[in-house]
């Protein structure tokens, strides 16, 4: 501004000078306090977030995004850095990438929960249904599956096994060449009924209307959350009033209540009636059971209370382990070269573990512990269960193992599992995500990394995993879909023990999956958590009926 001045004074010239020396020196001290700021961001190591332009034409990234994520992502990453920001998905989002991911997790400044509850208003849809333990932080649920479900899931396995065998025994049977359009209510039912076992008892996993319950509430809750509430600027608002006052899970809550009811009275009559006779009740083995002993250690306040919080264990387990299932199923019908070496390793475990118990009953006979074979009828070395799918035989499933753990890989979104931050989060590389931001994680700059998981990650390869100590339930940077940390998910032993025994009676009851329409083939392994499949299954039995029916 100086520079402009003239250096022989007219009569205006004062007046001039007196004019540009506020502007001057306002603009001298803002240049002061820009340089003071960036010398303190340098010396914070803070750096601004990178925004990755929008190809002419578009208004957001949606379109590049859906028209080849990988290719996006990629390109970006390449430009822009690990992390950058981008508009999609309806939101303005922080994209984090390799190995800038795991900061994400760990960091307790993010929440998960809160953005979902940011997107959909998930919070007023949960906490409908529950009477205690409302607070946005309150691990309740999660302290439920970590102190009751994953320790006994040994016990578990037997009765989930059972059922699901039941189920596909009486949706689909002995078959021939069987067309199923849509097999995935098939497989919802089997994990529905599973759960309704292990949640509710198998008194009331045997009333239809509870079954359909644990189906129908994981659509209602899809709907809340599902593509469209992400894609409305008003979701979380709509979502608030909607359901805090009309939510759909009350109806399923009552449900519960209404066929618990009975069966808890009928409990509480035995243990009164075992107890006045001198002797130790035999509780039923199931999570409500554990629950009406535990409510003071996890502050429930009655019935409906537990059902509220058994409902939030359906939501959470039901709809993505039949998806994850069902899709299981597609994935054996796309690589029919592994299901006989699937079923040969399940012989082969079985065979191992049916001699072990024979060693075992031998040793038993031999020390006197028991006095006949038959001494050993109704007792863990029944041999009658000898070839069961007990726990031991599912965990020595390795292949099986490997297989879903690849399945999971290579199919997993590649942007997924928003997180809000609560406060300005600096990341190691010096760029600040702001407070209420949130940071979206790039699945594929992990899934699809050749250095992370070995040569060729864009293939689907199911032994990749083979003696490399990589089970599914492992969660680590390498390994996203169940997360990472104190929040990784506590259900995944579960899920996991689900899939496997699914896969397990799958390949050792039917020697054929096809597709109804191959050339849909990527299509279906690449679906989205909820979508519904572009073709249906063909089964055919490994043994045929002897006579027609």
């Amino acid at each position: 501004m100086l520079g402009l001045i003239s250096t022989t004074p007219g009569p205006d010239s004062a007046n001039i000078l007196q004019a540009a020396l506020p502007i001057g020196l306002g603009l001298a001290s803002t240049a002061y306090l820009a340089m003071r700021m960036m010398r303190r961001n340098e010396t914070l190591g803070e750096k601004s977030i990178p925004c990755a332009a929008i190809r002419t034409g578009d208004a957001t990234h949606d379109a590049e995004y859906r028209e080849d994520p990988d290719r996006f992502l990629s390109t970006c990453q390449k430009r822009y850095g690990p992390v950058f920001n981008c508009s999609i998905l309806n939101q303005r989002l922080t994209v984090v990438s390799g190995p800038m991911v795991r900061e994400v997790f760990m960091s307790q400044h993010f929440s998960f929960m809160d953005a979902i509850d940011d997107i959909t208003g998930l919070r007023a849809f949960t906490t409908s249904v529950i009477k205690s333990n409302q607070h946005p932080d309150s691990r309740v649920v999660h302290e439920i599956v970590r102190d009751l479900v994953t320790p006994n899931l040994p016990l578990f396995t037997p009765l989930i096994v059972e059922r699901v065998r039941s189920t596909l025994e009486s949706r689909l049977g002995v078959c021939d060449h069987k067309l199923v359009e849509n097999p995935q209510p098939i497989f919802a039912d089997m994990i529905a009924g599973a759960m309704a076992t292990v949640f509710m008892g198998s008194e009331i996993a045997q009333n239809r209307t509870v079954l359909d319950s644990f189906i129908y509430c994981t659509y209602d809750f899809g709907r809340a959350i599902g593509p469209e509430a992400r894609e409305w600027t008003w979701g979380r608002l709509y979502s608030r009033i909607k359901y805090g006052m009309w939510n759909p899970l009350q109806k399923h809550v009552q449900v519960l209540v209404q066929a618990a009811t009975p069966v808890v009275l009928e409990r509480r009559r035995q243990a009164a009636e075992a107890s006045e006779q001198g002797l130790a009740y035999k509780a039923p083995l199931d999570i409500l059971q554990m629950l009406l002993d535990n409510f003071d250690q996890y502050g429930l306040v009655d019935l409906e209370d537990i059902c509220g919080h058994l409902l939030l264990l359906v939501l959470a387990s039901v709809h993505t382990s039949s998806d994850a299932s069902t899709c299981l199923n597609y994935y054996l019908a796309a690589f029919p070269e592994h299901m006989e070496m699937l079923y040969q390793e399940q012989t082969e475990v079985l065979n191992q573990v049916a001699k072990e118990r024979e060693q075992q009953r031998q040793k038993e006979l031999q020390l006197g512990t028991v006095r006949s074979v038959r001494d050993f009828e109704g007792t863990e070395l029944d041999p009658r269960n000898d070839r069961e799918l007990s726990a031991t035989v599912l965990k020595r499933l390795t292949r099986m193992d490997t297989f879903i753990r690849e399945m999971m890989r290579f199919r997993c979104e590649r942007l997924s599992l928003e997180h809000k931050a609560r406060q300005d989060v600096v990341l190691s590389n010096g760029m600040v995500i702001p407070k209420g931001s949130k940071a979206i994680i790039n699945m594929a700059s992990v899934h699809q990394n050749a250095e992370v998981q070995g040569e060729d990650p864009t293939e689907f390869q199911p032994w990749r995993f083979i003696g490399k100590a990589k089970t599914a339930t492992k969660v680590s940077s390498e390994f996203l879909p169940f997360g990472i940390g104190r929040h990784s998910c506590p259900g995944r032993f579960l899920a996991i023990q689900e899939l496997k025994t699914v896969g397990a009676l799958m390949v050792s009851q039917y020697s054929k999956i096809q597709f109804q329409d191959p050339s849909k083939k990527m299509q279906a392994l690449l679906s989205a958590v909820g979508a519904p499949m572009p073709t249906g299954l063909v089964f055919t039995s490994r043994v045929t009926r002897v006579a027609s029916d």
